[in-house]
This record gives structure tokens, C-alpha cells and sequence, in this order.
């Protein structure tokens, strides 16, 4: 097969050169050529041989042996193309949980090559001889290479410190280590133990030969240990490069037989779990039809994660309790904690500690642990359900399986806790909301207080009824007749009446209360949780304190639908059956009654509709003031520096004046409805009575209308005018509900930055390539960056340089997809950035911005933030940093608490601790905006070879060239186009635009 043929066929195209000069080298030691094809594979199953592949190529698989046949299928290793040597690393014994049902079975690669490839057979000890130590290094390396891959499919550990080839390395236990991503380096243990991929099966020590580690493997300290790294010419100096492959098949053989072994047992568990889900879908179908005839059947239960660990299943039970379906879940969880699990279930959640008699107060749902716990959650998982009786229930999926009844808590099952629990928060989903789409999510579990609320205002209305009804009586019957033990008995009804309706009124006081509270709870936290979600292009529309005036808005909007308002509209409304007696004592008062009553409510709203621009206005401008002053505060220091205060104040005093005239004329109108609201009861008391006089007068002059009846009338009438004055007292502040909502309704219409289509990345290696990115922040304003095209390798130090204004900051916000491009794509291991879920693609990227600020809080809980991590992360990453030092010379240290922005450090503490932030959670690409300017030599020095150790791909945008001399690879942007790429010496010498620059600092 020529090299072309090769080529056409998606093979690596063949150098003949390379493949004759190796021929050459071993046509002096005993051999055989062979040709094969895939008609005929071969087992690798004989350490001392190997195969040159001199045409075509070879497949390897890792398949399951027994008695030198192959009894299962395997997986693909890799395919060695022509030029590179296959080594045989034997069989591995004891691997019986490959093949279900199969005991004793080994594991062995299998060659499988394409036609017309070409063999040639030696013997290995052949080229151990010095004469083939140059070409040896070549095929060992690669050959290393291909078996890491078969070893770890994945990305390997994140951001493990990168090995160096120096003898005597002193390493604490607990660390992890890597070679750069093309490097193949040999770790020798000389003192302590070492695992391969930290797994406890492949340790080695003292007196085991070293072991390769290449991309995407690692080994991690088990103790504090010496280690002796060096790269393969130095261990085949040492001829210790035999033994040591041997031993490193050993162990990649044995890690993929416990890969398969997981695999098979999970398969073999995931086909118990269907069929266990098909007799619960039999089981709950049937019950389903039962509960058809059962009013009181029970709440439906199914789609709990039975099967998927006990976890996972007091998770889902948690998030069901709190009305969010498992079944939504976007990805199978990447982790063991529950913030795993609710990120899967696109949830936020957070810690929360079970302190005092928390049992015997009502709450929301908690995943909780008994036992251990802490940062790993090692404890048992259950779940925390609060009943309808104001008791608690735990489910224990282990032992009550995940749609349980559970067990009520005691004080024995409280002692038996951690103390820790999560709780999770239902969002909104991921669609434009409406304001009835709000209410209905905020009214969630929430029906009963719903039900309770309204039955006792009609109860107490219906009660009301008995005032004018005893009125009348008394008037009609009681009082002519002197009747003083009917009098009695009516007063005592009234009496009873009364002690009903305030009955009525403290039980929907107490659900209104309940109400307000879990309507607030999870309304405004679903709100805040879209603003976090919502695009970045959406917060240039707003000022920061504009917008959390306009997230505010939403409470504002619940206080006033469930406040005061609610009663007197629940009042207005049950009032209704005043209005019915009314129409039962007299039809044609009870008509007149009603033109007064529209009348008020038409005047009412002449003036509401007056009143609603005012308002609308005075929200709008009041978010104008909210941002205002958040940015005169924000930037106090820098007003003072340039005398600028009486700038501020005027400024801010000019919107306050409008405000206030605004504000004067809302009161205004506020006032003139107070007043109509005082007058209509009067007038509607004078209509009635002229009615009596001129409608209610028979022909002979005397009226129609008893004293009784009419006495009852003007009763049922005064509470129909007192609850319909109380509702337009309130109607000016519910009308400004409209502009509330108005102002928060861009947060509810704007799509989330992420959608449940959005496919989860894994763990990505830092491989990132534009692909002719074009972008302009308006669809008329010229491109920003122009038709832009690079390739980021993994593990790359990749520097960005230019002038302001050439596109280096908007590539990062594209980096970070802050922003989409309008043409091209961003692609991290080849895949679109704008498929992937940007939070879980976010989480493996750290970002030092040059305008960056610290939170106000301790140094600890800077470093750390919402990460489950440990002080021993947090002093990692600042050492990382270069900050140890400096920490531990405060008097708290780590719990040095900071003021917001950090004014009591230094402005390179401040770089360094966000350097810490940024480093502490390990991440695949590290990008750094111009991070590391107040730093002096000595500190850039200490951070720039602290993380060049690090396994990770680091970005760097900078205006001081000298922090990039040993950038890999640097990239010259001038209006939004690659002018110049290299590294620093041959971007130097070149002496264009980056030459330029450089001169101009040196000036």
C-alpha cells in the first residue's frame, strides 16, 4: 500500500524515508516480514516479541482470553500506524469479571490490521542493544501513549502539577502529578509509596522500576514520598526501560480489567433496574386505575430514582417533594455530592445547618446524612419531608426504598444526623414566563392554604349576614313587642357571630402568613436564579442597582397581591353576599345601591388611569437613582481623589428632585381618592333614602318597606359600602403592581443562557480552536473580530497581545461565551461551544479579570467560594498563588475577614488571592486579563512557575510583555485580525507589530 492509498484509506500518511531508514536498522537483526489483514488477527500475548508496522496499519483491542481463545468482546485501544512499533504486553490473570458468568478468563490485546499491511516480526531483546536506543525512544513514547489512552478514555486528573525530570523530588502525600501533554515521563519511587491513577491496585515503590506516565495518566502520592522523574533516554541509559514496560502493561492491563469488570456490573445492574422499573410501571399503572374510584388516593409517586444509588434517590425525592420532576434531569451526574446531582437537575442549592428543635417547625425539603459528614458527605443519604400535620418524615432510600412513606423524626433520629442538610430550589423553567405563569409557580403545594383562605372569608361574609338580618328582626318583631327574652337571645347570636368571624379571620390569617412566606421564599429565589442565568449580553441593557431594583420588584409585586390588598379585595369580594340581601329585601334599592357603588368604582379608575403614568414613571426613575448611587458608592474613592463630590451630589440630587415632584403629584391624586372614598358612602346613604321616599311609595302614600326590612337593608348596605371604600383606599397601591411588573418582566421574557438541550461537556482536556469567528456587538456596527481562526493545544501557554481596542477582551468573552459569534464557531475537544452547557463548560475554566473584585468576607471563603472544599485546598491554592506567606503573617490568617474589594490588601494581594480563587477547584484552562499587573519581578515570578507546573491550558492577555517570555505560542491582534504569531524570540526578531510594542515599553 503506497503512501497516497494510505492516506485516501483515513490512515496516517506514511513517511517512506522514516519506514526505510527503520527497516534498514533492523534488517541487521533476525526478523520476519509478514502480511496480515483482518481476516487474520493476532493475540499480543508473547512479551518478547514486537512488530514494526511497515505498510498500512494495526488496530489493538482489549478482549477477554481463555485458553489462548477470545471469549468476549473487548474495546478499541487505538490504531498504530506505519512507522511504529506494537509491543506485547502479555496476559493479565484473574480478570473473571470481564465476561458475565465466566471465572478464570485473562486479558490480552488483540491485533487486528487493515489489509495490506505489512509486518515485521523481531525479537525484543533485538533492539534493547544501544544501537537502537534513538529510534527506541521514538516507538516507546508513542507505544506509551497509545496505552494511556486504553487506560484512562477520558481527560485524566484535572490540573495535576506537572512533573519535572529531576532526581530527589520531595512531594507530599495527597498530590497529584502529570507529564506536559506530549512529554512521557518515568517516575521512579524512592522513598514512599505511588499510584498509578490513584487507584489503590496499581501502588508501587522503592524497590518497583518506574512507571511511564504520558497524557491523560498521572500518579498520585499515597505518602510523602521521593520521586525521581526522567524521560526515556534516561531510563534506557539506566537499562531499566524493559522491566519498567512490563510493569506499566501490568498495571493498564489490570485498570482496564477493573474498567471492564465496573462495566459489566453496572450493565448487569442496569438490566435488574428495568426490570424492576417495569414491574413498579405494572405495579403503579394498576394502582393508577384503583385510584380512579379512591378520592383520597395518594399523591403519585413514580419516576424516583430507585436503582441509582441511594443518593441519587434522596435527591430526587427531595426535588419531587419540592415539585420539580427527576425525569427533567439533563445529564447523568458527573460526581457523588448532592451538588452534583442538583447541578444534573439544573437546581441551585445550598448548605443549611439543623440546629435548636428544627424538627418541630415547619420547613421545606431536605436532603440530609446520618453519620459522618462534611465537605465529602460520606454519612447516609435521606430525605426530610415535612407533612401536612407540621410533623417531619425521613426517608431512608436504603432501607424504605425512594418512594417510601418513611418514618417520623424523633429526637433518636435527630441525634442520629449530622446536622448538615441541602435544600433545594425550584427555578423557573426554561421558557418566557408570564405573571400568571408566576403566580401559578409561586402558588405550588400551596393549595390548601389557598382553599383555607377563601372557605374562611366566605364563612366569615356568610357570618356577617347575621347583623342586618338581626336588625331587622329586632326592628320587625323583638323591639314593638318588647320582647326582652328574644332580645336576649339575638344579642347572643351576634355575640356568637362575632367570636366566629374573628375565629375565621386568625385561621386565614395564619395560612395567609404561610402563604406570603413560601410565595416569597421560592418565587424570588427562582427570579434571582434566571437573572444568574440569564445571557451576559443582557446586563449591558441595565445598571447593577437598576437591575436588582428591577429583581426586587417581584417581592414587591407578592407583598402587595398577599398583603393588605389580598384581605381587602377577599373582603370586597365575599362582600358580594351583602349585595344578594340586598337584592332579597328590595330589588329596585338594591339597583340603586348597585349606580352607586359603579359610580364610585368609575371615578375610582378616572383617577387610577390618571395616576398610572405618574407611577410608572416614579419606578422607572426610582431604578435610575438605585444605579446611580450604587455607582457613586461603588466609586467614592475615586470622586474624592478628583474632588468630585459636588459633581456627585448635583447630579444625584437632580434625579431626586424629579423624583420627589413626582412623588408629590402621586400623593396628590392618593389624596383625592381618600377624599372620593370618604364622600361616597354618604351620597350612597342619601340615595337610598330618596329612594325609599320615591320609589317605595305606594298609591295611597304609604310606604312599602317595613321598618324592619329597611333597617336591615342599610345594615347589609353599610358593609357592602364599608368593604367596597377599604378596596378603593387600596386600589392606588395595587395599581402599581402594573409598573412593577413591567420593569421586571425583561428578567421573566429573557430566555436562560442555558436550555435542557444543551449537552453536558465532560471533563475537557483544553483543547479550544476558533474557527473563522466573526463578531460585532450590533448587527450595523463593523466586526470586532474579523473572520479569526486558531487552535489552542492542551496544555498550551497561549499569550494575546496588541492595542486597546483590537479584539483581545472580546475573544475571552467569546472564550467564555459571554458572547456568541455571528458567523464561526468556538469548539473546546472539537466540540461547538454553542451545543454545550456553558455552566458545567464555566466550571473547568478559572478567570483572573484585570478588574476583578473580592467579596465581602473571610480570605477563606474568597479562595474557596461556593466550592465543597477543605482549608488544605484553600492554602494549596494559595501557595499556588504565591500568598501563603503573606496569609500567615495575619493575625487570623485564612479567617482574615475583608471588606468588600479588598481595600485592606495590597493591590498584588488582591491579584494573587483571585488567583487563588481561580486556581483552588483545579481547572482545564486558566484565563488571565492582564491578572498579574501590580505584581513585582520576584512575586511574577513565584506565580508564573507555580502554574507553569500545573497540567492545564493557560490564556493570557497582557500590556506588559515581559510576563509572557516563555509563552508558547504568541498571537499579535490588531483590529480584530491575527497580524503576528510565534513565541517571543522569533516575534522579536521578525521586528513587526509585537517588536513594535516591546520597543515602546522599553521606552
Amino acid at each position: 500500500m503506497t503512501a497516497a492509498s494510505s492516506e485516501s484509506a483515513g490512515l496516517p500518511a506514511i513517511d517512506p524515508e522514516l519506514v526505510e531508514a527503520k527497516a534498514e536498522l533492523l534488517a541487521r537483526i533476525d526478523g520476519v516480514r509478514r502480511q496480515v489483514g483482518y481476516h487474520n488477527p493476532f493475540l499480543l500475548d508473547r512479551p518478547d516479541l514486537i512488530w514494526l508496522v511497515l505498510e498500512g496499519a494495526v488496530d489493538l483491542y482489549a478482549v477477554p482470553v481463555r485458553d489462548g481463545e477470545v471469549i468476549g468482546v473487548g474495546i478499541h485501544v487505538g490504531r498504530v500506524p506505519a512507522g511504529e512499533l506494537v509491543f506485547s504486553p502479555g496476559l493479565v490473570p484473574s480478570a473473571g469479571a470481564l465476561v458475565a458468568a465466566e471465572e478464570g478468563a485473562d486479558l490480552a490485546l488483540r491485533a487486528v490490521a487493515v489489509m495490506g499491511t505489512e509486518l515485521f516480526e523481531a525479537k525484543r531483546a533485538d533492539v534493547a542493544e544501544g544501537d537502537f536506543d534513538l529510534i527506541v525512544v521514538d516507538w516507546l513514547d508513542r507505544w506509551i501513549g497509545h496505552m494511556a489512552g486504553l487506560a484512562v478514555p477520558g481527560a485524566g486528573a484535572r490540573a495535576a502539577e506537572l512533573l519535572e525530570a529531576e532526581p530527589g523530588q520531595e512531594v507530599p502525600a495527597g498530590r497529584v502529578l502529570g507529564p506536559q501533554p506530549e512529554d512521557v515521563i518515568w517516575v521512579q519511587c524512592n522513598s514512599g509509596r505511588v499510584r498509578l491513577m490513584g487507584l489503590p491496585e496499581l501502588e508501587y515503590g522503592r524497590n518497583d522500576p518506574p512507571i511511564p506516565v504520558a497524557r491523560h495518566l498521572w500518579v498520585e502520592t499515597a505518602e510523602d514520598a521521593i520521586l525521581s522523574p526522567a524521560y526515556t533516554p534516561t531510563v534506557l541509559f539506566r537499562d531499566m526501560a524493559w522491566e519498567a514496560l512490563d510493569a506499566f502493561h501490568h498495571m493498564v492491563l489490570t485498570a482496564t480489567a477493573r474498567r471492564l469488570a465496573e462495566a459489566a456490573e453496572q450493565d448487569g445492574g442496569r438490566l435488574e433496574t428495568r426490570r424492576d422499573a417495569s414491574r413498579r410501571r405494572f405495579e403503579t399503572s394498576l394502582g393508577r386505575i384503583g385510584r380512579l374510584l379512591d378520592r383520597h388516593g395518594q399523591t403519585e409517586t413514580a419516576g424516583l430514582a430507585e436503582g441509582a444509588g441511594p443518593l441519587i434517590a434522596a435527591v430526587d425525592r427531595v426535588a419531587r417533594e419540592t415539585g420539580i420532576d427527576p425525569a427533567s434531569r439533563g445529564a447523568k451526574p458527573r460526581g457523588r455530592r448532592v451538588l452534583d446531582i442538583a447541578q444534573s437537575l439544573r437546581l441551585r442549592c445550598r448548605r443549611v445547618t439543623l440546629t435548636g428543635d428544627w424538627w418541630r417547625r415547619p420547613g421545606a425539603p431536605l436532603v440530609a446524612f446520618i453519620g459522618e459528614t462534611g465537605v465529602g458527605e460520606r454519612g447516609r443519604p435521606v430525605a426530610l419531608l415535612p407533612a401536612a400535620d407540621g410533623r417531619w418524615r425521613l426517608v431512608d432510600p436504603e432501607t424504605d426504598g425512594p418512594a417510601g412513606p418513611g418514618r417520623p423524626v424523633t429526637r433518636a433520629e435527630v441525634d442520629s444526623l449530622s446536622g448538615e442538610g441541602w435544600m433545594l430550589y425550584r427555578p423557573f423553567p426554561a421558557k418566557p414566563m408570564s405573571v400568571g405563569e408566576v403566580w401559578r409557580f409561586g402558588l405550588y403545594g400551596l393549595k390548601g392554604d389557598v382553599r383555607t383562605i377563601m372557605t374562611c372569608g366566605l364563612l366569615a361574609a356568610l357570618t356577617g349576614l347575621l347583623t342586618p338580618i338581626a336588625s331587622g328582626a329586632l326592628f320587625s318583631n323583638v323591639i314593638p313587642r318588647a320582647d326582652l327574652q328574644t332580645h336576649l337571645w339575638v344579642v347572643l347570636a351576634l355575640l356568637a357571630g362575632a367570636v366566629g368571624i374573628l375565629t375565621f379571620a386568625v385561621v386565614r390569617g395564619i395560612a395567609l402568613l404561610r402563604l406570603q412566606a413560601t410565595m416569597d421564599s421560592s418565587v424570588q429565589s427562582a427570579v434571582w436564579d434566571r437573572l444568574l442565568a440569564l445571557p451576559a449580553p443582557f446586563f449591558r441593557r441595565f445598571t447593577g442597582g437598576d437591575l436588582a431594583d428591577r429583581a426586587n420588584s417581584v417581592s414587591a409585586i407578592r407583598e402587595l397581591l398577599t398583603g393588605s390588598a389580598l384581605q381587602v379585595g377577599l373582603d370586597a369580594l365575599f362582600s358580594l353576599v351583602s349585595l344578594a340581601l340586598l337584592f332579597w329585601y328590595s330589588a329596585k334599592l338594591a339597583l340603586v345601591a348597585l349606580g352607586v357603588l359603579l359610580v364610585q368604582v368609575l371615578v375610582t379608575g378616572i383617577l387610577l388611569r390618571i395616576q398610572l403614568p405618574d407611577q410608572r414613571a416614579l419606578l422607572s426613575l426610582g431604578g435610575r437613582i438605585e444605579g446611580l448611587v450604587f455607582q457613586l458608592l461603588t466609586g467614592l474613592s475615586k470622586l474624592r481623589v478628583s474632588a468630585a463630590e459636588p459633581r456627585a451630589f448635583a447630579r444625584w440630587a437632580e434625579e431626586f428632585s424629579v423624583r420627589k415632584r413626582l412623588t408629590y403629584r402621586v400623593r396628590l391624586n392618593a389624596a383625592a381618592q381618600a377624599a372620593l372614598a370618604q364622600l361616597f358612602p354618604v351620597l350612597g346613604t342619601l340615595a337610598v333614602y330618596l329612594s325609599v321616599a320615591t320609589l317605595l311609595t305606594g298609591p295611597d302614600g304609604r310606604p312599602e318597606f317595613g321598618i324592619g326590612p329597611f333597617m336591615a337593608f342599610t345594615a347589609a348596605f353599610g358593609q357592602l359600602t364599608m368593604a367596597m371604600t377599604s378596596l378603593v383606599a387600596t386600589a392606588g397601591t395595587v395599581l402599581a403592581i402594573v409598573p412593577l411588573y413591567e420593569r421586571v418582566t425583561p428578567i421573566l421574557t429573557e430566555m436562560p443562557e442555558i436550555t435542557p438541550d444543551r449537552a453536558h461537556p465532560g471533563e475537557i482536556t483544553g483543547r479550544i480552536e476558533f474557527s473563522h469567528v466573526t463578531f460585532a456587538y450590533a448587527p450595523d456596527a463593523p466586526p470586532v473580530l474579523d473572520d479569526l481562526s486558531l487552535t489552542i493545544e492542551s496544555g498550551g501557554y497561549i499569550a494575546f497581545v496588541g492595542e486597546s481596542g483590537s479584539g483581545k477582551s472580546t475573544l475571552l468573552r467569546l472564550l467564555l461565551g459571554f458572547e456568541l459569534p455571528q458567523s464561526g464557531g468556538v469548539y473546546f475537544d472539537g466540540m461547538d461551544q454553542a451545543g454545550l452547557d456553558l455552566t458545567a463548560l464555566r466550571r473547568q475554566i478559572g478567570v483572573v479579570l484585570q478588574n476583578g473584585r473580592l467579596m465581602s468576607g473571610s480570605i477563606f471563603d474568597n479562595i474557596v467560594g461556593s466550592w465543597p472544599l477543605t482549608q488544605d485546598d484553600a492554602w494549596a491554592a494559595a501557595r499556588l498563588a504565591g500568598l501563603d506567606e503573606d496569609i500567615r503573617a495575619l493575625p487570623m490568617g485564612m479567617h482574615t475577614v475583608l471588606s468588600e474589594g479588598g481595600g485592606t490588601l495590597s493591590g498584588g494581594q488582591r491579584q494573587r488571592l483571585m488567583i487563588a480563587r481561580a486556581l483552588v477547584h483545579r481547572p482545564r484552562i486558566l484565563v488571565l486579563d492582564e491578572a498579574t499587573s501590580a505584581l513585582d519581578n520576584r512575586t511574577q515570578a513565584i506565580v508564573n512557575d507555580s502554574i507553569s507546573k500545573l497540567n492545564m491550558t493557560r490564556i493570557v492577555v497582557a500590556h506588559r510583555l515581559s510576563t509572557i517570555q516563555d509563552a508558547h505560542q504568541i498571537y499579535v491582534m490588531k483590529s480584530g485580525r491575527l497580524v503576528e504569531q510565534g513565541d517571543y524570540r522569533s516575534l522579536m526578531a521578525l521586528d513587526g507589530e509585537f517588536a513594535a510594542l516591546a520597543r515602546r515599553q522599553l521606552l
